[in-house]
């Protein structure tokens, strides 16, 4: 890192990789922004796990703050915590999900328009159906 004054002002010039994290945000990104040609042109969608390509000092957070935070958040309660946001780049979604006792365990960005975890399965939706129907038919005396 270099130190110059500018006057009695003094500047800093943090160089690329140390303001990067290595590239490993860049490369982050671009994969992002690839898998999001794939979703707007075909459909397709994608994930990118992020337990080991967030190694350095500060990645996390540099992410983090480059996606932003968007409109829609989720908490699903099965077998420890998952939470999902939406980043201000709409279609992309962080998902991290959670032990019982708290502990993150995955955490993945996923390029797609509903992450599957939030999606009902069918069998749930089967289930529901019949739970909606008993209660009507109670109500019904």
């Amino acid at each position: 890192m270099a130190v110059s004054t500018a006057g009695e002002i003094p500047v800093r010039v943090a160089d690329a990789e140390q303001s990067c994290g290595s590239g490993r945000v860049l490369a982050i990104l671009s994969e992002v922004e690839s898998m999001l040609t794939r979703l707007a042109d075909s459909g397709t969608c994608g994930s990118i796990d992020l337990r080991n390509l967030l190694a350095g000092p500060g990645d996390r957070e540099t992410l983090r703050r480059i996606l932003a935070e968007g409109e829609v958040s989720a908490v699903v309660r099965a077998l420890g915590e998952t939470q999902v946001h939406e980043t201000a780049v709409r279609g992309v979604w962080w998902v991290t999900h959670c032990a019982e006792d708290g502990k993150t365990v995955a955490e993945f960005i996923e390029v797609t328009h509903v992450p599957e975890i939030l999606k009902t399965p069918p069998d749930d939706i089967a289930d529901g159906l019949e739970v909606l129907f008993a209660k009507r038919h109670a109500l019904d005396g």
